[in-house]
């Protein structure tokens, strides 16, 4: 059957028609702008919860990724300003190469990696007034 030909489809849309026009009204002003709100609250909502996911990943990330202890801890001795890599590659001093200066353990200095033991005639004289 043709569209055209059958009267009470086109009767039936044009009440459905008529039905809306009448029944149809603009919204009041303040229910669109509370909707309008809503949605916003929802968006600022959703980004403030999105930026709070991406800051705790980034530092999840940045605690993972961050480099651990260098090695084992030196024990505390003297001298202390000795480094690791210094301690590595010295042998250690001979027991007539050291000096003990008030309770502390002092090495003398040390010339192309040989440690030259301390001369018993080196003194120092008192000042004379």
């Amino acid at each position: 059957m043709n569209e055209h030909s059958d009267p009470s489809l086109r009767a039936l849309f044009r009440a459905t028609a008529e039905y809306g026009s009448r029944e149809a009204a603009t919204l009041p002003v303040a229910r669109v702008v509370e909707r309008g709100r809503r949605a916003h609250r929802r968006r600022l909502a959703l980004g403030t919860a999105t930026a709070g996911v991406v800051a705790l990943l980034g530092l999840a990330a940045a605690v993972s990724l961050a480099p651990g202890p260098a090695g084992p801890a030196l024990p505390a001795t003297s001298p202390s300003d000795l480094l690791p890599q210094e301690t590595a590659s010295t042998a250690p001093p001979t027991p007539d190469s050291t000096t003990t200066t008030e309770g502390r353990r002092t090495y003398p200095p040390t010339t192309s990696g040989r440690t030259t033991p301390p001369t018993a005639t080196a003194t120092t004289t008192p000042p004379q007034d």
